[in-house]
């Protein structure tokens, strides 16, 4: 039983990656928190649901979990402008492209 927990919360934290997996964490509180106010407000049961199914479809790990909650989030405001660092402004229905690119040059592996 410890194995899902374990895996969710892993994470190698080294000098390379000790930035994204800030970055990762802020994205996970950030659209987590607007998902939960906004789509899901009022209905805390189904937005656990909806991160707990997640977290079983995409094989216990942290970051498509962040992945998919930004996605979800993403697509349910697709027309909203939203503003991503040093200003660069776009539709919100492209963010996790530009998350996923992010990740790549920051870590190195867009997997």
């Amino acid at each position: 039983i410890w194995r899902p927990i374990t895996a969710t919360f892993f994470f190698p934290v080294g000098p390379g990656t000790g930035f994204l997996y800030l970055v990762n964490l802020y994205f996970l509180y950030q659209y987590s928190s607007r998902l939960e106010t906004g789509a899901f407000d009022g209905r805390p049961a189904d937005y656990m649901f909806m991160l707990l199914f997640n977290w079983i479809c995409i094989v216990l790990l942290m970051i498509p979990l962040i992945m998919s909650v930004l996605y979800v989030w993403a697509q349910l405001n697709r027309d909203m402008i939203v503003s991503f660092w040093f200003g660069t402004r776009f539709k919100a229905c492209y963010l996790p492209w530009v998350i996923l690119g992010f990740n790549y040059i920051i870590g190195g592996s867009y997997v």
